[in-house]
């Protein structure tokens, strides 16, 4: 498989539900169209994707990801190139320019660990100071929490809805320990439906083979795929012996 490293210049299309996307990385002098999942993407990030070229009959050479790692911005360009690309609300080409200019390539640490100095830039108050903090820390977050919830195969849309129940509106005094220990609980929830679906299924599966062979079932415990009705042949017709 091949790299890729650029920034996302244009999202052409997104699915928000699984997150397939099509968008236009621009990597040194080129222009490339990648697709593929993208559980949080937005235009201004500098990406590495992993992946390899394909010729989609229609739209020509594609970029197929299969896997995508964000990388911080290296430089002033590249910061305000992402601060104002909109990802952040209230944050234009100009303000992003103001605010790079103030505070160089200082300015994410300053973001993250001192957002009240952001009131130093003129246009932004400390009110709005906190908000463009509170946006750049919540979309940190919710990368973080894609990746570790997609470990479990719960797909982009669920995953989503999880972190927003679990993390969007948390009282600072209950803490993220007790909005992890809510997406712990739902992953736990999710796996015991998963197994039970499997065990289930694997039930359905002995009952299909069994009248395949040509036996016959009968159950009077009325339970539809009793695992006792397994146990014990009378007259060559696998018989149920567990009452209600």
């Amino acid at each position: 498989m091949e790299k890729l490293a650029g920034y996302v210049e244009h999202i052409i299309y997104r699915n928000t539900d699984n997150g397939y996307t099509v968008l236009n990385l621009v990597s040194g002098e080129d222009e490339i169209t990648c697709v593929g999942i993208f559980s949080t993407i937005a235009e201004g990030e500098n990406i590495e994707a992993t992946g390899d070229y394909t010729d989609h009959p229609t739209y020509g050479t594609q970029f197929k990801v299969v896997s995508f790692e964000e990388k911080a911005p290296e430089d002033q360009e590249a910061i305000e190139r992402y601060l104002g690309s909109g990802a952040i609300k209230g944050i234009g080409l100009a303000m992003a320019a103001r605010i790079v200019r103030r505070f160089r390539e200082d300015t994410f640490r300053i973001i993250e660990e001192e957002p009240e100095r952001l009131a130093e830039v003129k246009g932004i108050s400390e009110r709005k100071a906190m908000e463009i903090a509170s946006q750049v820390n919540e979309k940190r977050d919710l990368r973080q929490a894609m990746i570790f919830l997609q470990q479990f195969g719960i797909t982009m849309n669920l995953a989503v809805k999880i972190y927003n129940t679990a993390f969007v509106g948390t009282n600072p005094q209950v803490g993220y320990a007790a909005a992890i220990g809510i997406v712990l609980f739902v992953i736990i929830m999710i796996l015991t439906a998963i197994i039970s679906r499997e065990w289930v299924s694997g039930q359905r599966t002995i009952l299909q083979q069994r009248q395949e062979s040509g036996r016959i079932l009968i159950s009077v415990c009325g339970v539809g795929y009793c695992i006792h009705c397994f146990r014990r042949l009378v007259r060559g017709i696998p018989f149920c012996h567990r009452r209600n």
